[in-house]
């Protein structure tokens, strides 16, 4: 890698559940198009270079995850290790959103310290953040581990873009989930967006159709649109949260080990959408 800053990106794809169109979309009806098909993956990512192993989540805990019907097809932890990492080498967590699927796994990592919005960190861990409707999306369990992450002095809490490492770069976006954010990673030769559910699809944030689970839809609304306006810079690529197409547009190293910064594409991958407004 001939630039020290710049980092090796992947999506680390752990598992997968059909689902429907309508199940996925806010007021699906409005569109007035039949009902499909669409399928959600789940994922998290890393970023790594000779100075420094960054995740950015680190996906559903199996016993949890199964309780609510979600199932993991491969362990993150061996995917971890397809691409040469153990859980002792990660050095430092962005925690994107405290949603169940995206953090079930941040007790299993001795050595890292953690970066998370404070707004989001204020709600899970206020009045709110434990009501029978909310402990559907997040559990208990990891509330508690955060606090513990808190308490131990291994958590960061930011409320604006923040430059965490060199080539890293987080921004809380809201919409989501209340401190819902984004992580740009500079890579060789492109930057990566890991939107992670900053838009859950491309279709999602080209087209601005809001995903059924939100904290707040204006800011959604806003939280597409700064991705559709990183999309249309030079030499970037955005990486929605949960797309299964994101297995078709990059390449693969190893089974289910995406490599972020090998589009197969990249006139497909960073095309401006013809309907980014409809």
């Amino acid at each position: 890698m001939p630039d020290s800053t710049a980092y090796d990106v992947f999506a680390l794809r752990y598992g997968t559940r059909p689902s429907t169109r309508s199940d996925q979309y806010f007021r699906y009806d409005v569109y007035s198009e039949p009902d499909a098909p669409q399928v959600m993956d789940y994922f998290f990512w890393l970023a790594r270079n000779r100075e420094r192993t960054v995740l950015v989540d680190c996906g559903f805990h199996p016993d949890r995850g199964a309780a609510r019907g979600r199932h993991q097809e491969t362990d993150p932890f061996e995917l971890l290790h397809r691409v040469g990492v153990s859980a002792a080498d990660v050095d430092h967590v962005v925690i994107s959103h405290m949603h169940f699927d995206h953090v079930g796994n941040i007790a299993a990592f001795p050595n890292a310290t953690f970066t998370i919005a404070e707004a989001e960190y204020r709600f899970w861990t206020g009045p709110y953040g434990q009501t029978e409707l909310t402990g559907t999306i997040v559990d208990a369990q990891d509330i508690d581990t955060l606090r513990a992450l808190d308490a131990d002095g291994r958590l960061t809490l930011i409320d604006g873009p923040t430059t965490l490492f060199p080539g890293i770069e987080v921004t809380p976006v809201g919409g989501h989930a209340p401190g819902q954010m984004i992580t740009e990673v500079a890579a060789d030769p492109l930057r990566v967006v890991l939107a992670s559910d900053g838009a859950h699809y491309y279709e999602a944030f080209r087209q601005r159709r809001p995903i059924k689970l939100f904290h707040d839809l204006g800011a959604m609304y806003a939280a597409y649109d700064l991705l559709q306006r990183l999309e249309a810079e030079a030499a970037t690529v955005v990486v929605p949260g949960h797309e299964p197409l994101v297995r078709e547009r990059f390449a693969s190293t190893e089974e289910n080990c995406i490599d972020l910064t090998a589009p197969l594409d990249v006139g497909r991958v960073t095309e401006a959408s013809a309907i980014h407004t409809n």
